[in-house]
């Protein structure tokens, strides 16, 4: 049985699987003023960051169901079936327009929630082709994809509020005093959700935790293959590296710009799955 496999442009592709000939990617949209790009086809990372910096208004949006039609028309006659790997269906409606489309283009489809997104989600790719190409059964491959969305770890601090009081996710009076008081709000994804679990003051002191808390996860065999993402600052994502040695395999990526768009330059963070 012939099979795709469909992910969207919020996904870190690890390198195994980096040039997979059966890897589809739908491109979310990146919005400058009113005006959409598609993500990493018509827009990359560096040029939405410099938009933030520069002050513009930058926002996203979901790919339109007819995106995943036309895909979804396009590939129907080369394969039996597609296996999608979504960004949360919290935080986008993504995974919902990829089923909606694969209905519409009469495509059959298996749709799989990552609860995440970018490396992490790239992990859970890796693993699920892994497993299909092995000759595993496709419900038993669901049932452990379904059991591996509780082996998300992703954290990241963000070095001022001011995107994401601009994207309307605080008060234009919280991230005044916020960033008046250099709170710097640590994040992470719980429940397919990006919520708040700590504030530290100062950004250097919020560094230093979050680092401290990937060292300890490769040290206790926890973390095994891990992305430090940044918001345009790769030399300090570089140097967590750097300091962190061989331990673990890791990489440093460019945080996506459907998130970045959101949580502005200079935030730094963590994206792995828990090794099993």
């Amino acid at each position: 049985m012939k099979i795709a496999y469909i992910t969207d442009s919020t996904v870190v592709l690890p390198d195994s699987i980096q040039h997979h000939p059966d890897i589809h990617i739908v491109p979310l949209y990146v919005v400058k003023g009113d005006q959409p790009y598609k993500d990493g086809v018509e827009v990359d990372a560096k040029t939405v960051y410099e938009w933030i910096d520069a002050g513009e208004r930058v926002s996203t949006s979901q790919p339109a169901i007819g995106d995943f039609v036309t895909l979804y028309e396009g590939i129907k006659d080369q394969y039996d079936m597609g296996i999608a790997v979504h960004l949360s269906s919290d935080l986008s409606g993504t995974y919902s327009a990829s089923v909606q489309g694969a209905e519409i283009a009469e495509f059959k489809l298996l749709a799989i929630d990552s609860r995440a997104g970018i490396y992490t989600m790239g992990l859970m790719l890796e693993e699920l082709i892994e497993r299909v190409e092995r000759g595993d059964a496709l419900e038993d491959v669901e049932a452990y994809m379904k059991q591996r969305v509780e082996d998300v770890r992703i954290e990241l601090i963000l070095q001022n509020l001011t995107q994401m009081q601009k994207g309307g996710r605080i008060s234009k009076s919280k991230a005044l005093i916020g960033n008046m008081l250099q709170l710097k709000p640590v994040l992470r994804f719980e429940d397919g959700l990006i919520v708040p679990y700590q504030t530290v003051r100062t950004y250097k002191k919020a560094q230093a935790q979050l680092f401290e808390a990937l060292r300890q996860a490769i040290d206790s065999g926890e973390c095994t293959d891990v992305s430090i993402f940044h918001g345009n600052v790769p030399e300090l994502a570089e140097s967590w590296k750097r300091e962190l040695g061989n331990k673990a395999k890791i990489r440093v990526d460019t945080l996506a710009p459907l998130l970045g768009a959101h949580t502005g330059s200079g935030s730094i963070g963590i994206s792995f799955l828990k090794a099993k």
